[in-house]
């Protein structure tokens, strides 16, 4: 592109190539001292272009040690423990933007006179750093006797400088927005643990499973130092968006609900103390949902502030969308064998779980609205209707009021068990086969995605987690999974 000349005319400048480049250079050493103790260490380097031109590079180091402890010679007399091993490391690690995001950019902007205007649209970042993020973690792998096994980590990580996208700055520095920048810290920290069984054996029978379970604690440390917050707009279906200090990514933020106002006096406003708010004539005050009033029947939420008004003020924590405990199992059990006379039976289940994980039930929300001409679900023919009715649904508002504001009504426990697989074959006795020149023939079917057992009301509990931090798990009535059966044969000749 040839450069402006004072005078010409730009009908227009813009470039849609882009390159970039990136390169590792590590180098490790590892020591082991009679095959019971282990050391290793390695320093990475790495090198990106699109990191600011003072910082491009990065060195990244880590550390580990390991002691097999079943090799010791004092251990040999334990015959028993087959193996044990504890193990421990340190290391950091780094991430870079992608793309070329650190260059400064040029557009046109217009005409001055004859002339077309060019002006920066994307600010040079020189100091743009990488995300840094340092984990140590300590574990142990336990056999005993060849049968029982245990494998242990417990992990804890703590990232500094994130790398925060599309971040806006005040307009009055010319620009609307910084591709990167570096702010905030987030701390990782849980636990990994497996079992591995086998419960019984014989000449017959053999009997095995396997359990796993991990935990994960996620924390915002520090927020981003010009992190603002998605605007809040007051309105049914509505969650306010948050990151804060202290809390997990994934957090949801709304109101409290208790249900639906029985009567008049219920709909009374009070004081922090219990006592019924009263205004400066000395007239009682009601609440209000927002700017309007309400009314037996209506939604009611919890009055945080006890001024009388459900507004932003009263939005509290409700929970996360980080599960308590994942995991899965799986079991197997083995009768007979081919060179018996009835050859053998092979069956295996697998499952996988997730407790605690909370969801926003949208599609429960919308079906429980009563708010437009829309269908609705079988639950609001619970709704309340007059004065001593038992339900914690409102009364029906046609295009009107705020009974489905954003509410922990519609968080749900999404925990759930699910049967992945169920499979059943039989191996054909190799004496049969002998007689037809086969090697091995086994006959199968399996199962998937059988047996889901769950208290949620949505139709799938396993809600993907969003991709970005700022985005609510929500079910807008995810498609349950299907059922699907397989069966086949085996022939190798």
């Amino acid at each position: 592109m040839s450069d402006v000349v004072v005078g010409s005319v730009v009908a227009g400048v813009g470039s849609g190539e882009k390159q970039s480049r990136s390169v590792r250079f590590t180098e490790s050493v590892n020591y082991t001292y009679d095959s019971r103790y282990v050391a290793s260490a390695t320093v990475t380097q790495e090198g990106n272009s699109s990191m600011g031109r003072n910082r491009r590079f990065g060195t990244f180091p880590s550390f580990g040690v390991s002691w097999n402890l079943d090799r010791e010679h004092y251990m040999e007399e334990y015959d028993w423990l087959t193996t044990a091993k504890l193990r421990g490391s340190l290391g950091w690690s780094g991430n870079a933007p992608d793309g070329t995001y650190y260059l400064g950019a040029f557009s046109t902007i217009g005409t001055y006179g004859t002339m077309s205007a060019v002006a920066p649209s994307r600010m040079q970042l020189d100091k743009l750093k990488w995300e840094t993020k340092r984990e140590w973690d300590l574990g142990f792998d336990l056999l005993f006797m060849d049968r029982y096994g245990v494998n242990f980590d417990y992990y804890d990580s703590y990232t500094t400088d994130c790398l925060m996208k599309d971040v806006p700055i005040p307009s009055t520095t010319g620009f609307s927005t910084l591709k990167w920048y570096n702010s905030g810290e987030m701390s990782n920290k849980g636990y990994e643990i497996r079992f591995d069984i086998e419960a019984f054996k014989s000449r017959l029978w053999t009997v095995k499973f396997s359990v796993n379970a991990a935990r994960n604690l996620n924390k915002v440390e520090k927020l981003p130092e010009n992190w603002t917050q998605e605007n809040y707009t007051f309105d049914n279906g509505k969650y306010a968006v948050r990151i804060v200090e202290g809390d997990p990514i994934g957090s949801f933020y709304g109101y409290k609900y208790l249900g639906v106002y029985q009567n008049v006096e219920d709909t009374y406003a009070y004081d922090a103390k219990g006592n019924v708010l009263r205004d400066f004539r000395g007239n009682i005050v009601k609440m209000k949902n927002g700017t309007t009033a309400v009314y037996a029947g209506d939604a009611k939420y919890e009055d945080v502030n006890h001024d009388g008004v459900i507004d932003a003020q009263d939005i509290v924590y409700l929970g996360n969308s980080n599960p308590t405990l994942t995991g899965g199992g799986n079991i197997s059990v083995r009768f007979g064998n081919t060179k018996t006379e009835f050859g053998q039976f092979t069956f295996s289940a697998n499952c996988n779980f997730r407790i605690g994980q909370k969801v926003i039930n949208s599609a429960r929300m919308s079906l429980e609205s009563m708010y437009g001409t829309g269908n609705q679900s079988t639950a609001v023919l619970h709704r309340w209707r007059k004065e001593g009715d038992d339900t914690d649904i409102p009364r029906a508002l046609y295009g009107m009021g705020y009974n489905y504001l954003g509410s922990d009504r519609f968080v749900e426990d999404a925990s759930y068990c699910r049967i992945k697989t169920l499979s059943l074959s039989w191996s054909m006795p190799k004496r049969w086969l002998e007689r037809v020149r086969i090697n091995t023939c086994s006959i199968f079917v399996t199962g998937y995605d059988l047996f889901t057992f769950t208290g949620y009301k949505g139709q799938n509990p396993e809600v993907s987690l969003p991709s970005k931090p700022t985005k609510l798990v929500q079910d807008g009535n995810t498609t349950p999974v299907s059922k699907r059966f397989a069966c086949g044969v085996n022939l190798n000749f």
